[in-house]
């Protein structure tokens, strides 16, 4: 616990970024957003049941610490969209207004390339969002004309969306005109509405929209789909927590390989001829430094070492000035001069005959002498008179010689006076200085003479002050080599604390590692599952075959691996599939995704799918479709009649809206008819009295009757080649091939376009002479041939009725 306590004071907050451990439970980095909280809880269970030691089970868990959401009861409301209303934006003038059931269930919305159909899809996106994501590094003319170039007010954006339970809650925004495409003026609104129902905080994981521009780079790499999904998943959290590792270990070793680099630089200064060097190199040279050691050696005074001590007696060497010099020799010459004069007098003499007195008297030993003298054997001299005659003549004689005394004592005097004006370190000053460098040759000291001393003086002040350059120099050195050593000290001290923290880093980030990629395989399952299931629905007619879908973790990145086979070989699927099937992948595997609980949006809005699909995929994507809509709200926009057709055909419970735009970008929206529908009633308009002018009439009434019934023809050969499970590639073909209205015709009737010159008399047995009339009039008519008023009155019905014909025999 003291190991773990301790590992998680190592680092703070660095100028680097790297926000580490702190003390206790606190941040080990600076997520920005709570981590997704089922997530978290997975992991922590997985790190609990590990057997990763205590200290790297620390960073995990002081990780997922920092990143949990803040507590909350409060879960995002599921919300259905009921409309959406446009002014001003893109393809759209005047407002206008797609009304939806906020319920399951499919909605098809149809219109023909710049009907405006999609400007409804984008604005939403952009209501929801705040921008649109086929712009994203698109250069800046794509956005330019984002507002409708035919309306001068501002553009305005309103969505009601419907919570379970009937509450409806309103998004909007305007935007002045003119404004630049990303202002964000009136932002303010629809994000607080977003972020007071926790809507903001899901959009980034579960986008409910997917326009073409998507669909179609989804796979534009390995990377695009996992990237796509991992926000989904909440792997972006993991991916996240992985890369914060990552970046704080980089930093820890970076630190380390800093200091250490740091480290040899400093030894690189070092002078092998410094003891102080010399004794940092012996701390911090070695493979691992000594930095206890080092910081006794920055705590001690700087003066130990032999060099210093030389310098600075050199330095402080106490020299005499020249007066100083000058009275000693002074007073020398005077105390010699005296005694000369004493020693010139019968005070020497007095004095000698004193000593020679005393020593006898100390000589004479009446225990064991006679009175005889030891110098001249005269005997009986040495009496006790002698004794007090030779005492009283010594101290008379010592009297006399006090005066040579005193000049003696004196001259001694002033000769140790004169001794004593260089002691014992200028004397020594010399050696000490040739040993330091300052001087190459020995150098004498004469002071014999006044002059010799004052120049010996001289030179050894000169001395002193080399000595006080060179002590100033080592000093200034010494302390920028310590500072820096203290600072180098410090850093290493970081690193040496954090070596622990850094091996448990490494081990955390491995079995993050595992972890993730086990978290990733099961928290994908589902998606992959349903998506391979959509596949299969939607790859009729296709020799590509997916067994599997697996999310990998590569590098910095990941990639999507799709286990592919075309006619039973493993192949890489962006290399054999068309670029339809790969369209029809990427909404295989975004439905699920769409479909996922924990998302709150239960619609999902899909722009342009059909694009690049053949036949057989389309009835497949209405399948995909519907199915996805029993639980979801989907809602397809599309400018291609395939779909809709697909789903009359297929009687698939829908919706059907259609799209028109006119003259200003106005737009209208209507429930769709069937193409079918749509020429039959535009006939019927038409051939009012007075709607047209004759001439026109006559021309147009026929032309919509006429592709009334080509309609009614392909919606017959597709249909019935979708009921014989023939290739509806081939039947597209053979409607396209058909020229005219009886190859057309001939189609439905014997499945050959070359039997045209049998339609009439096969339309005359089947339906008998008003059909046949019909078919021939309708040819007329089309080309220009003047119809009877009374048979342009009547087209429209009996047209209806043919067709009715047509489609009851055929079926």
């Amino acid at each position: 616990v003291k190991r773990l306590a301790a590992q998680r004071e190592v680092l703070d907050t660095r100028p680097d970024g790297v926000l580490a451990v702190r003390t206790g439970r606190g941040s080990f980095y600076d997520r920005g957003r709570p981590m997704d909280p089922v997530l978290r809880t997975l992991l922590l269970e997985r790190l609990g049941a590990s057997d990763l030691d205590n200290e790297a089970k620390g960073v995990i868990e002081a990780a997922a610490d920092s990143a949990a959401p803040a507590p909350t009861t409060a879960t995002s409301p599921p919300v259905w969209l009921k409309e959406v209303t446009v002014e001003g934006f893109r393809g759209i003038g005047r407002p206008a207004t797609l009304k939806l059931d906020p319920a399951p269930g499919l909605t098809v919305v149809v219109g023909r390339n710049g009907s405006g159909k999609s400007s409804f899809a984008e604005g939403l996106e952009l209501l929801m969002t705040g921008a649109l994501k086929r712009w994203e590094k698109r250069p800046k003319a794509w956005s330019e004309t984002w507002q409708c170039l035919h309306h001068t007010e501002p553009t305005a954006i309103a969505a009601q969306l419907q919570l379970e339970g009937g509450e409806v809650v309103t998004l909007d925004q305007e935007w002045p005109h003119g404004a630049p495409y990303g202002d964000a003026s009136g932002r303010a609104a629809p994000a607080q509405v977003l972020a007071e129902h926790g809507w903001d905080r899901d959009l980034p994981s579960f986008r409910p929209f997917l326009a073409y521009a998507e669909l179609a780079t989804m796979f534009d790499t390995l990377s695009s789909l996992y990237d796509a999904l991992t926000p989904v998943l909440g792997l972006g959290d993991l991916d996240a927590l992985a890369a914060q590792l990552a970046t704080t270990r980089l930093a820890l070793d970076g630190q380390r390989k800093a200091v250490t680099a740091e480290r040899d630089q400093l030894l690189a200064r070092l002078s092998p001829d410094d003891d102080r060097h010399a004794l940092v190199n012996a701390a911090i040279g070695g493979r691992k430094p000594d930095l206890s050691q080092l910081t006794g050696l920055l705590e001690e005074t700087p003066s130990y070492t032999e060099d210093l001590t030389l310098l600075r007696r050199l330095a402080a060497l106490h020299l005499p000035t020249d007066t100083d010099i000058r009275d000693a020799f002074q007073d020398l010459k005077a105390a010699e001069r005296a005694h000369a004069d004493a020693s010139a007098t019968d005070a020497a003499r007095a004095t000698n005959l004193a000593v020679l007195l005393r020593k006898a008297l100390a000589f004479k030993d009446p225990a064991t002498l006679t009175d005889d003298c030891p110098v001249c054997k005269t005997p009986g001299v040495l009496d006790e008179a002698w004794v007090s005659a030779a005492q009283q003549e010594a101290a008379q004689l010592e009297e006399q010689a006090q005066a040579l005394t005193s000049a003696n004592a004196k001259l001694t005097g002033a000769r140790r006076r004169v001794e004593s004006l260089l002691d014992g370190n200028a004397l020594a000053a010399p050696l000490a200085a040739r040993h330091l460098g300052l001087i190459e040759d020995e150098l004498e000291l004469p002071r014999e003479t006044e002059a010799e001393l004052k120049a010996s003086v001289a030179t050894l002040r000169e001395l002193t002050q080399r000595a006080a350059t060179e002590l100033e120099r080592k000093g200034a050195a010494w302390q920028e080599l310590a500072g820096q050593l203290r600072g180098w000290l410090a850093r290493a001290r970081e690193v040496e604390t954090g070596a622990t923290t850094l091996k448990a880093i490494k081990d955390a980030e491995k079995w993050l590692k595992g972890a993730t990629d086990e978290l990733r395989r099961e928290r994908f399952a589902p998606i992959s599952q349903s998506a391979i299931a959509n596949w299969q629905e939607l790859r009729q007619g296709s020799s590509v075959d997916l067994h599997e879908i697996t999310l990998k973790k590569v590098g910095k990145g990941g990639r999507a691996d799709f286990d592919v086979r075309a006619d039973d070989t493993e192949a890489n699927a962006l290399g054999v599939m068309s670029q339809g099937e790969l369209l029809a992948l990427s909404v295989s595997v975004f439905l699920p995704r769409a479909a996922l609980e924990e998302s709150p949006f239960r619609f999902a809005v899909i722009d342009d799918p059909v694009q690049a699909m053949d036949p057989a995929k389309v009835d497949g994507l209405a399948k995909v479709l519907h199915r996805a809509a029993r639980t979801r709200q989907i809602v397809v926009f599309t400018h291609d009649d395939r779909l809709p057709e697909a789903i009359r055909r297929l009687r698939l419970d829908a919706t059907m809206l259609h799209v028109d735009r006119r003259a200003q970008s106005s737009v209208d929206v209507q429930v769709s008819r069937s193409p079918v529908q749509r020429y039959l009633d535009g006939a019927r308009g038409y051939a009012k009295p007075d709607r047209l002018p004759p001439e026109v009439q006559a021309r147009v009434v026929p032309m919509f009757c006429r592709s009334a019934v080509e309609a009614a023809a392909a919606n017959i050969v597709r249909r019935r080649a979708a009921q014989h499970g023939t290739d509806l590639n081939e039947a597209d073909d053979q409607i396209a091939e058909a020229r005219s209205l009886r190859e057309t015709l001939a189609l439905v009737l014997f499945g050959d376009a070359g039997r045209h010159g049998e339609v009439g008399g096969e339309i005359k047995r089947r339906y008998g002479d008003p059909s046949a009339a019909l078919v021939t009039a309708l040819n007329r008519g089309a080309h220009g041939n003047a119809l009877e008023r009374e048979t342009l009155t009547r087209l429209p019905d009996t047209t209806r009725s043919f067709i009715r014909d047509l489609e009851t025999t055929s079926k």
